[in-house]
């Protein structure tokens, strides 16, 4: 079991406690910051870093262009969001 920061082990708690929606009903956004906590839970939690996780999740979407998940223009709309 994964854990991802703030007492959430797995997904569906890590996405019901940070975002109260099941998994399946995650944005691309919230998708990608989550897969981007596991690494460093303590250090990637968006309740406790949100510029560290904002980060972390720049690295997930520079991966997901990279092996062609997503467009160039999805990541940087994304990254807008949290720029502002």
């Amino acid at each position: 079991m994964i854990y991802y920061g703030n007492g959430y082990y797995g997904l569906k708690e890590a996405s019901l406690g940070y975002f109260n929606k099941e998994p399946k009903d995650l944005t691309l956004e919230e998708a990608s910051l989550l897969a981007g906590i596991p690494n460093a839970p303590s250090v990637y939690s968006p309740n406790k870093n949100k510029n560290l996780a904002h980060r972390r999740q720049s690295i997930v979407l520079n991966q997901m262009v990279k092996y062609n998940y997503i467009s160039e223009e999805q990541k940087q709309e994304i990254e807008k969001n949290y720029q502002e």
